[in-house]
């Protein structure tokens, strides 16, 4: 058989997995991007990452480290997403300080749900599992210190206890600057654990993923550069996804994505197309926004994306933030501008992501930059520091795009009570409907609500106000490393551990308090529709009231769709127009009144 007359039976093997595969799949949520030391401003590795649910409350986990664990010690298992308990599994001798996603050896773990074929990805194909992929991550962390013994960890943890996920892609990397991508999938009925592919992101590159299996084919025969689960095309073959191609004996083409999570529309356009928005941004290729903006949008599926690619230069903390803040922004997928967006242009939507009109399917973008974000992060993991400060998380709750970060060393033995708080991996429920000023999601929340009925006038206020706290954290940061690195060296680790715990528990105490002044000054300033600055000239408020009004394009829907229903009669008068005006002449009046008044007693007093 021909290479290209078995692509054209391989094609026809998909189309009958896609059948396999619910479209909710596709409608799944998270965004990470990975960044190796080549192609970082500092050397240091960056992993940055989205937890998107409505459900999942932003708090910052914490795990203490253990010692002499008895053989005999059991840890109870409950499943990330759904709290249902798992069962109990053996606990290690020893674990690891764990601080949200980061440990005290600058491990990193973070994730993306993609789903895949039914026939593998759904959780009841092994009822009696007890990991899941949320489980999978922390107890990770706490008894792995390198990448690759995270990856033969989390391998482990499956085949003994079985997966009670759908399919994820993992982004792990360590403080030797080893950064990788692992995707896993379930074995399906009557097996246990999961078939994989984990790959290394050559150093220089950047990669990214977003709920879509992104590793096609993969080199054999380099643990170095890819590892693979020993039955990763065995399993396709046996449950009759895939034959091999008579000029490709060593399945030398077989893709794990094509196979186990074969792209649709929806998988293209509310998923992958996030990983396009963060390439076209960071590109170093000008031309990869419209090379791969048909398969985004999900009309072509055959121009699929790299796993990875070159950056246009070093990505600084700063770029990476606002990577992670996009909203499609510039491109062909903007939905700023159309009616949905609201006359404040705000890239935002009600969910659900998909609706029906008239029988008709439509659907919502699905931007990196979301309401429903519970917690987000950008991990930080310096390799020319001592190992216990090597990760920095720069750690936030709700939107990414709206919401500072602050940051937290991962060798932290607590963690600040505004953010402090247990999961549902540990069985213990969210608390989404009791409001808290104490914590720090409400707070955050107040302001990313009150920009979305406002966006125009407060994201730009928001960008500036998180850039003066990035720089100012940043400052700290560099200044800290000094001082906790100078105790490292004189054998002095207690010391040092404990003055990063108290920096980046006051860190997230000061900026809890920071932002919640922060609402109050932006509500002042937008309140009742106005645009509101400070003007101390101004008499009656030492400020100046602005009335924001409606963009051209609004007017001009307004019209359309109203006629002359709002049409002023009145021969040559537009109110808008002549009230300011008028009351701009009555307030100089006032102003020149006032100023005559502080004169005449000023004369008085020198008398």
């Amino acid at each position: 058989m021909t290479t290209m007359k078995f692509r054209k039976w391989y094609n026809i093997i998909f189309l009958s997995t896609i059948l396999l595969t619910t479209q909710l799949d596709k409608i799944q949520a998270c965004t990470n991007l990975l960044v190796t030391p080549g192609a970082s401003e500092d050397g240091d590795v960056m992993i940055a990452y989205n937890a998107d649910s409505g459900n999942l409350m932003g708090m910052l986990y914490h795990y203490p480290a253990t010692t002499n664990n008895s053989t005999t010690t059991k840890r109870k298992v409950w499943n990330w997403d759904t709290a249902v308990y798992l069962g109990e599994i053996e606990e290690a001798e020893v674990t690891y300080n764990v601080v949200g996603n980061t440990n005290e050896h600058g491990l990193v773990i973070a994730e993306t749900t993609f789903g895949g074929i039914d026939i593998l990805s759904n959780p009841k194909h092994q009822p009696n599992a007890k990991i899941d992929y949320g489980s999978l991550i922390y107890i990770t962390l706490q008894r792995a210190a390198t990448a690759k013994e995270a990856i033969l960890t989390m391998v482990n943890l499956m085949d003994t206890y079985g997966y009670a996920s759908e399919g994820e892609s993992f982004s792990i990397a360590d403080r030797f600057g080893q950064v990788w991508i692992m995707e896993v999938i379930g074995r399906g009925e009557g097996r246990v654990g999961s078939i994989w592919v984990a790959m290394a992101v050559p150093d220089g590159y950047i990669a990214a993923h977003s709920n879509q299996a992104r590793i096609r084919t993969f080199p054999r025969g380099d643990p170095e550069k890819c590892m693979y689960s020993h039955d990763v095309v065995d399993l396709a073959k046996e449950i009759g996804i895939y034959r091999s191609a008579e000029d490709d004996p060593n399945d030398l083409i077989f893709s794990f994505s094509d196979v186990y999570d074969p792209v649709s529309f929806m998988g293209a356009r509310a998923s992958d197309a996030r990983t396009w928005a963060i390439f076209s941004m960071l590109a170093e290729d000008p031309s990869f926004e419209k090379t791969y903006e048909a398969y985004a949008m999900g009309l072509d599926h055959s121009n699929r994306m790299p796993l990875w690619i070159k950056p246009k230069h070093k990505l600084s903390l700063d770029d990476v933030m606002a990577a992670m803040s996009n909203h499609y922004e510039g491109t062909a997928m903007e939905f700023d501008q159309d009616v949905g967006a609201g006359m404040y242009e705000a890239p935002y939507r009600a969910r659900p992501l998909t609706w029906e009109y008239n029988d008709v399917a439509f659907h919502n973008e699905r931007a990196v930059a979301t309401q429903q974000t519970g917690w987000n992060f950008i991990a930080q993991i310096r390799l020319n520091v001592p190992p216990p400060i090597a990760s920095v998380l720069w750690f936030a709750v709700d939107d990414s795009s709206t919401s500072p970060r602050y940051p937290v060393y991962g060798c932290s033995t607590a963690v600040s009570l505004a953010y402090a708080g247990k999961g549902t991996q540990d069985g213990v429920p969210s608390p989404l409907l009791s409001f808290d000023i104490g914590k720090a999601f409400w707070v955050f929340n107040m302001v990313s609500n009150l920009a979305y009925t406002r966006w125009s006038a407060a994201y730009p206020l928001i960008q500036d106000k998180i850039q003066t706290i990035t720089n100012s954290f940043q400052e700290e940061v560099s200044y800290l490393d000094e001082q906790l690195s100078a105790q490292y060296d004189v054998g002095n680790v207690h010391e040092m551990v404990r003055l990063a715990t108290a920096f980046s528990v006051q860190s997230g105490d000061r900026l809890h308090k920071e932002w919640m002044e922060f609402y109050g000054a932006l509500f002042a300033r937008l309140r009742d529709f106005y645009v509101i600055e400070e003007d101390s000239t101004d008499p009656i408020c030492n400020c100046k009231v602005g009335e924001q009004g409606f963009p051209e394009t609004w007017k001009e829907r307004i019209v359309e769709e109203t006629g002359t229903k709002y049409k002023c009669e009145d021969d040559g008068v537009v109110p808008d127009l002549i009230l300011p005006k008028l009351r701009g002449s009555i307030e100089e009046d006032i102003r020149v009144s006032n100023n005559m008044l502080i004169r005449d007693k000023t004369k008085l007093r020198s008398m």
